[in-house]
């Protein structure tokens, strides 16, 4: 099988890299690491392509409908929901009942052996029985539709992404990550708005250094008038170099930075933060995974916005074990970013979740979090702390069909009058794929 490195006769990249070292006067450990990478095959890379072509080819069985080299998968689903607290009151508390019907498309292409080509797109509506106020004329994207493509070119691994999404109120709200996220507001039920991301990240396999890049642009607009101070254009920037200290090990430096421009600055300002530290990244025996890093973290304003400058630090770390019985993890840390009423936010958390099929065709999941927050920089400043805990079970009932029934609370205290609420929301589903 051919290898996804630069083979032998060929000009390496690693060579090139060899030659501007000894050009610009580096030697020593550095070099001896990259060296030593260079006299073998690029193990590591060659496990990333074997482990995404193992992916793909999962993947590609999961797409029943073909037309040519692209395989399609559609589906379809409706959610109900209820919420005890639809615009996040303190006093003014409003029930109602969500319907949430939502049709799905997913593409894929086999490209070539190793890339691969994926598309995700959802639509669907939200549809508020009591208060019709919130219903909106467009059809809403899911946060999770996104286009990837992954391709290898000798000694490198390069992901190209683009991710959207339109919502229009915050009945559900989904980070990249997956983690729920609050916009710390009171008193709204609409907040229509797009947000756009588009970039890549790039590995370079050096096999015990593995050197990464990644750069994304955003745009974030709000379509509801009174939060178009939101509305902004950002870059991201990442990047990180690994040291591989055996299979299950890896330590390094990593480092973030981002870029900043609202398209008014009648509330946040312009800027630029950035912040980098070490990590660590290790797999110990029981599948058990552990994370961490840490480092220091800084936001840089333009005039208008001066008073909101920081310098601080991050720290995170995350433990995870898959257990025959269960998964679980446990995740906290510090983080500084971007505030929805003032310019910054920090906040430090603590969450844990654990998901068991413990009984056939059954999932069972428990989350639970805490949150000591702060928004700071401008005219707005509040310290509060909210709690999340929620419980789910979803049962694939046919090969086609799914249900899916949650339950979630949420707590939020404020140092501020008027804006503690609690939220009660229950969520039923049931979805089809073919």
């Amino acid at each position: 099988m051919e290898k996804p490195c630069l083979q032998a006769g060929r000009v390496r990249v690693g060579d090139i890299l060899r030659g501007l070292l000894f050009l610009i006067g580096w030697g020593g450990p550095m070099l001896e690491i990259l060296g030593e990478a260079q006299d073998r095959e690029s193990l590591a890379g060659e496990r990333a392509a074997q482990a995404l072509k193992e992916e793909a080819q999962a993947q590609a069985r999961q797409y029943n409908l073909h037309y040519g080299p692209v395989g399609f998968q559609v589906g379809g689903g409706l959610r109900f929901g209820y919420t005890d607290n639809v615009f996040y009151s303190q006093t003014n508390r409003m029930h109602d009942f969500l319907i949430n019907p939502e049709a799905s498309l997913a593409g894929f292409m086999q490209v070539s052996e190793l890339n691969t080509l994926r598309l995700s797109l959802g639509l669907g509506y939200e549809y508020y029985v009591k208060n019709t106020v919130l219903n909106g004329n467009a059809p809403l994207v899911n946060p999770d539709s996104d286009l990837v493509f992954h391709l290898f070119v000798g000694d490198f691994h390069i992901r190209f992404q683009e991710k959207f999404s339109y919502q229009e109120t915050l009945f559900i709200n989904t980070t990249r990550s997956g983690q729920d996220l609050l916009f710390n507001f009171n008193n709204v039920g609409t907040f229509s708005r797009w947000d756009n991301r588009a970039g890549f990240n790039a590995d370079w396999d050096l096999n015990k250094v593995i050197l990464s890049v990644g750069y994304d642009h955003e745009n974030f607009v709000s379509d509801t008038a009174s939060f178009d101070y939101l509305s902004r254009a950002s870059e991201w920037f990442t990047a990180s170099a690994a040291f591989l200290l055996g299979d299950q090990a890896k330590i390094g430096l990593e480092s973030q930075a981002s870029l900043h421009n609202y398209e008014t600055e009648s509330v946040l300002n312009d800027h630029w933060r950035g912040g980098g530290g070490p990590f660590v990244d290790v797999k110990l025996p029981e599948k058990i995974s552990l994370r961490a890093g840490g480092g220091y973290d800084t936001a840089q304003y333009d005039s208008a916005g001066a008073s909101s400058e920081f310098k601080t630090y991050y720290a995170y770390g995350r433990v995870s074990q898959e257990t025959r019985l269960f998964t679980h993890s446990l995740s906290g840390g510090r983080e500084s970013t971007l505030g929805d009423n003032a310019n910054n936010l920090e906040n430090t958390y603590v969450r844990y979740s654990i998901s068991s099929p413990v009984v056939e065709h059954v999932e069972l999941g428990v989350h639970g979090s805490v949150h000591f927050a702060k928004e700071f920089g401008g005219a707005f400043r509040e310290n509060y702390t909210y709690y999340v805990a929620g419980l789910r079970a979803g049962y694939q009932f046919h090969k086609h069909w799914r249900t899916d029934l949650g339950y979630e609370f949420l707590l939020k205290n404020s140092e501020l009058p008027f804006r503690d609420y609690y939220r009660d929301r229950v969520t039923a589903s049931v979805t089809f794929t073919f």
